[in-house]
Parts: structure tokens; C-alpha cells; sequence
């Protein structure tokens, strides 16, 4: 009774009453009950779990009295892939054909490498001019080669500038859309064939070989020769659903609320754990799941019409934002009236006693500092944080311009593990969470526009990891210098190297570690059975580690 009284306000409440909240807060865990039980399976993308907390969430959404999008049911399909199965492959140039794996690998994990073309020799591919007799946006029939010995830069293939130039000249060569990539090397001895690479700037649509010497040295001999490539894959093509709803105000501006709703499922990929279990994931992101369901319920009850309200149900976030992505691909919603879009993931694990909220993409707009301070005082400290590229959903917004929020209560150490269950949630920490993001869509409702501001974007897809890791969970609310580790993971480099929860790693090896895209960069400079010193602060006590990824 309490909360038909609220929603028939027609307005915002200045703050929950006990009861509404104690209300609020049970109807909230009983949707992550739900979400995170057994039988939802760990909800992983592509799978029946999914399905079913699919049709939980849009029965969420019906029953509120929310409308699917124009012409659209209330889930909305997508495909997506993990990565393409190669079962064989050869590259044929002169008549001689050189099998894959033996000759050559492919590194784009997610193209067609059945191509044909002449060979362009591009030198080492860090020049515009090196590509100046090529059309610079479309070249059909066209191999561009690159020759990855980079003496005149670097002294061998361990320089931590090489990987970055390398992948430097790999994004210019496939923006100009050619067939192909081939990274060949004139000293192998000092620049071997690299078996991985960061592709994040590169063009997502074309074929990345690396060869070895024997073809290398074929290759750099065949200038504007023809060369074919064959290979027999599987595109291991599968389907998520998005799931959606809104409240038409018929205005030309739209906030979008969002948060993903799939897992890992039983942890065959992405787990932190070594056991093969159920992974519920109550706090990731069943939380912010129902948060969503729950602020939907209340704006549409409440009868505000400032904009229109969007809300998205993301899956496949945990396979690399593809969920959000394809929302935005489609075009439902034109991105140029989106507001803002307020993200939530992980909300359900507040401190008791030391009740804080992390607000990240603060820095997207320059109204968000002050909108946030006019919005809420109290009592949950609000933690802030500028960047817009924080491995959640609003960061596949901000890509596209929009200003973004993202609302986490903090990491801890049953993420990505099957002890991530329901009965650890503080429900009344989630009330909280709820009631300040209602204040700040209430500030948002006395503006039109928000200015945009582009920052930093280094984090990078967040299915683009580093080639190593540590082994460790960053603390993403730490505000001080150096990343902060918030948990290590049994028998990984970090937890054999004696390192804790709590340490705050400043250096590896000459590299300064001032934030956690400073520490993915450095990261990204080596490669499994590289060491490494890490300097790290464990109080006022400053020691060094070597390790070996």
C-alpha cells in the first residue's frame, strides 16, 4: 500500500520513508532471488539460462505497463560469435602452397579468410607515406604486407614500444580496407612471428596474418605478386537477446537506463574460480538487473514526462559489451536524442558501515559534477570518477558520444565466482543505490542537453584484454596513484608472488602505474613467460617482486 501511495504522488520523493524503502529493497532482492537461482543456469548468453531470466525480465516490464520499441517485441535478437573454428587453412603464392599453424597464423579471431589479391609492400607500415600509392579508404584485390622488423626503433621484439607501434601500423593498413593483412619479418631472430595482437584500433572486418621465416622470406621476394588464401571455419554463430521497454512521452529527447542481465553461466569462460559450477552472479549483475526493473516501475507510476525513458536489459556484456553494441547498431533510438545513458552493474554489495557509491563517467559531460551534487547530500558517500571507458555498457554509449553514468558499489572477492549468490546482497545498500538515481533523473528532467566531453579512451573494448595478467581484480573506486588490488585469484602470477588485497602496484619493470589504463598498458608490452619487476606500496612500505607471466 505503501508504494501505490508513492507512485500516485505523480512526483519524485525528497526520500524514501522506512517503509517504502524496507519495500523497495525486498521487492529488489526478490527479483535477484530469481535472476541468480539455480535454475536461471548463470544466465551466460546464447543458452536457455538466458532464455529464461529473457522472459522474466520482460514479464518484468509488461506488468509495469511499459511498451516495447517501435515495432519491436519487448526482446529484440541479435547474433554474435566467440570466434570463428578454423579447421584448416594454406596460403598459395607461385603455385606452392604453406599450410596454417605450420606457415603462418591468423590473428583476428573474427573474420573470413578466404581472400585473393596482389601484394602491396608497405615497409614497415608506420608512415603515411608507405601507403601513398594505395586509394586511402578502398582497396579491392589488394594484400597489404608489413615488415615487422623495427630495428630503427627498437633494439628486438621485448622493447615495450613495439607492440604499440606495431599495432599502430596494423589499424592504418586496415582502415584502408584491403583483402588482407600479412605481418612478415626480415629478422626474425629479433622480430619472430608475434602469435597474438591488440586489435582494438584496427579494422574489425579484415583479415591479420603473422608468417613465419620461410614464408616471410617468400613473400618480401613477390612484390605485386597474386597470393590466395583458403581456409574451411565455423563461425560458432550464436543469439542473444536484448531485452527492452519505454515510456513514450513523445519528446525528442531520451535517457536510457541500463544494465546486462547474463553471466558466465557454469564458468567455462570467465570464471576467476577454478571449480566448474553454476555461477549465479546475484551481484553481476542480478543487482543492477533489478534495480532497472524496479526504476522503471517508479517512473512510469509516477507519471514524469520531461523525456522519454528507455530501458535495456543488455545481454552478452560479459562476452565484450556485445549486447549494447547491437542496441545501438540497430538504430532503434537515434543516438543523437539520447540524453544520457545511466548504467548499472554491481550495485548490490555496499558496505554496511561505510555506505559509498562509485559513480564513474563523470567526466563525459561538464554538467555531471554539479548535477550529481545538486541531485543527492547524503548519507551514502558518492565516490566519483571521470572515465567513460570503465569495462561496463554505458561504455559502448560513450563511444558514440553520449554522456554516461555508471553506478558500481565496488568490486569484492566473490566476483566471477560461483559464491556470487543472492544471500550476500544488502537489499537496503540497493534501496539506496535506486533513491539516488532517482535524484539524479530528476535533475536530468529540468534539462534538454548535456555538453559531451571525450576523454580518455584507452581501456578499449573490455573483451580486448592484455596478453598477460597478474591475476588480480583492480579496484575501480581507488582514487589515490597506482592500481589498488581488491582481490587476487588463488595460484595466478599475483598470488604466487605473494602479493595481497589491498597492494597497490606503482611500477612494472620502467613503467609508472598511476591508474588502472596505465597498468593495462603496461601490461599490454608483454607476453606469457615474460618477467617482470613489480613495485608495489603494501602501506607506507615500498617492495619489489619479479614474476613471470
Amino acid at each position: 500500500m505503501l508504494l501505490q501511495t508513492l507512485f500516485l504522488q505523480g512526483q519524485y520523493i525528497p526520500d524514501f520513508t522506512p517503509e517504502i524503502k524496507q519495500q523497495l529493497a525486498d521487492r529488489m532482492y526478490g527479483h535477484v532471488s530469481a535472476l541468480a537461482h539455480d535454475s536461471m543456469m548463470g544466465r551466460e548468453a546464447g543458452t536457455d539460462g538466458e532464455l529464461k531470466a529473457m522472459y522474466y525480465i520482460a514479464s518484468q516490464f509488461k506488468n509495469a505497463g511499459l511498451q516495447p520499441l517501435p515495432d519491436k517485441n519487448y526482446w529484440i535478437p541479435f547474433n554474435f560469435s566467440e570466434g570463428y573454428t578454423y579447421k584448416s587453412g594454406k596460403i598459395s603464392i607461385d603455385g606452392k602452397s604453406y599450410d596454417q599453424n605450420e606457415y603462418f597464423l591468423y590473428l583476428n579471431p573474427l573474420v573470413n579468410y578466404n581472400f585473393s589479391g596482389n601484394i602491396f609492400f608497405a615497409g614497415h607500415g608506420l608512415k603515411d607515406s608507405d601507403f601513398n600509392k594505395l586509394n586511402p579508404s578502398f582497396n579491392k584485390n589488394i594484400v597489404i604486407v608489413i615488415d615487422i622488423n623495427y630495428t630503427d626503433t627498437c633494439a628486438d621484439a621485448a622493447n615495450q614500444q613495439y607492440m604499440p607501434l606495431l599495432e599502430s601500423a596494423v589499424a592504418k593498413a586496415t582502415s584502408m580496407n584491403p583483402e588482407a593483412v600479412i605481418l612478415v619479418s626480415s629478422n626474425v631472430k629479433k622480430f619472430p612471428a608475434i602469435a597474438g595482437i591488440n586489435l582494438d584500433k584496427a579494422s574489425p572486418n579484415i583479415p591479420v596474418l603473422c608468417v613465419g621465416k620461410t614464408l616471410s622470406k617468400k613473400i618480401l621476394k613477390k612484390n605485386n605478386s597474386e597470393l590466395h588464401s583458403e581456409c574451411e571455419f565455423s563461425k560458432n554463430e550464436k543469439t542473444g537477446y536484448n531485452v527492452a521497454a519505454w515510456i513514450d512521452n513523445g519528446k525528442p529527447t531520451t535517457l536510457v537506463f541500463g544494465a546486462h542481465y547474463d553471466h558466465v553461466g557454469f564458468g567455462s569462460s570467465g570464471s576467476l574460480s577454478t571449480d566448474s559450477a553454476i555461477h549465479n552472479g546475484a551481484d553481476d549483475n542480478a543487482s543492477g538487473t533489478a534495480l532497472l526493473m524496479e526504476l522503471s516501475r517508479i517512473l512510469y507510476n509516477s507519471g514524469t514526462n520531461k523525456h522519454n525513458y528507455v530501458f535495456v536489459a543488455f545481454s552478452a556484456e560479459e562476452k565484450g559489451l556485445l549486447g549494447s553494441k547491437a542496441f545501438l547498431n540497430q538504430r532503434i533510438i537515434a543516438d543523437t536524442s539520447i540524453i544520457a545513458m545511466l548504467n548499472f552493474d554491481m550495485v548490490g554489495r555496499m558496505n554496511g558501515t561505510e555506505q559509498k557509491l562509485n559513480i564513474l563517467g563523470t567526466g563525459t559531460a561538464t554538467e555531471w559534477d554539479s548535477l550529481i551534487t545538486a541531485a543527492y547530500a547524503g548519507p551514502v558517500t558518492i565516490r566519483k570518477s571521470e572515465s567513460g571507458t570503465a569495462g561496463s555498457d554505458q561504455m559502448s554509449f560513450y563511444l558514440r558520444n553520449i554522456p554516461v553514468l555508471f553506478f558500481i558499489t565496488g568490486m569484492h572477492e566473490d566476483y566471477h565466482k560461483p559464491t556470487d549468490d543472492a544471500e550476500k546482497i544488502n537489499r537496503a545498500g540497493m534501496a539506496d543505490v535506486l533513491m539516488i538515481a532517482l535524484k539524479i533523473t530528476e535533475e536530468l528532467d529540468g534539462l534538454q542537453k548535456l555538453n559531451f566531453v571525450r576523454g580518455d579512451t584507452r581501456g578499449g573494448d573490455r573483451n580486448k584484454r592484455p596478453g598477460v595478467t597478474l591475476g588480480v581484480i583492480p579496484d575501480h573506486a581507488w582514487e589515490g596513484k597506482g592500481m589498488r588490488i581488491d582481490a587476487v585469484t588463488k595460484d595466478k602470477t599475483a598470488d604466487k608472488a605473494g602479493l595481497l588485497k589491498g597492494d597497490i602496484v606503482i611500477q612494472i619493470d620502467d613503467m609508472t602505474v598511476i591508474d588502472i589504463m596505465s597498468y593495462m598498458k603496461a601490461l599490454s608490452a608483454f607476453k606469457k613467460g615474460d618477467k617482470a619487476k613489480i613495485t608495489y606500496l603494501r602501506g607506507q612500505i615500498e617492495n619489489t617482486v619479479e614474476v613471470v607471466f
